[in-house]
């Protein structure tokens, strides 16, 4: 296997290797995905993704929150529903990444087998949502 490393104080780092550890956990980038659609609150992300667990979910905003991926704001202490995620800059960032991704499932995996009118839908779709012209 090829890998570039670079030397950092005598450590190998290799940035592809460093970036698939940092987007490690399995409902990273689908959360990441539902905010670039709209999605801002805990009771958003439970609808759009029924087969994860409110456990699973609060655990996995609580570490995008540490790494500084989204943002958590406590709009209204005294109602439910009131604590917004927003995407920091650095969440904003990956918008390019979730689009490669889509074009490769959408040219190389199962999602190749779609007729191409409806694999134009989706990446129309998708590009709008990314901010992707």
């Amino acid at each position: 296997m090829f890998k570039i490393y670079i030397n950092m104080n005598n450590e190998d780092l290799c940035p592809v290797s460093e970036a698939l550890d940092f987007f490690s956990r399995k409902w990273v980038f689908c959360i990441l995905m539902d905010m670039f659609n709209g999605c801002k609150h805990f009771t958003d992300f439970q609808q759009s993704n029924p087969d994860l667990s409110n456990y699973v979910l609060s655990q996995t905003l609580k570490y995008m929150e540490n790494i500084g991926l989204i943002e958590k704001e406590h709009v209204d202490l005294k109602t439910r529903n009131k604590t917004v995620y927003t995407l920091s800059k650095k969440g904003l960032k990956v918008n390019r990444i979730l689009y490669e991704l889509t074009l490769f499932s959408l040219e190389e995996l199962e999602s190749s087998k779609l007729d191409d009118d409806l694999k134009n839908k989706i990446l129309e779709k998708y590009s709008n949502a990314l901010g992707i012209l």
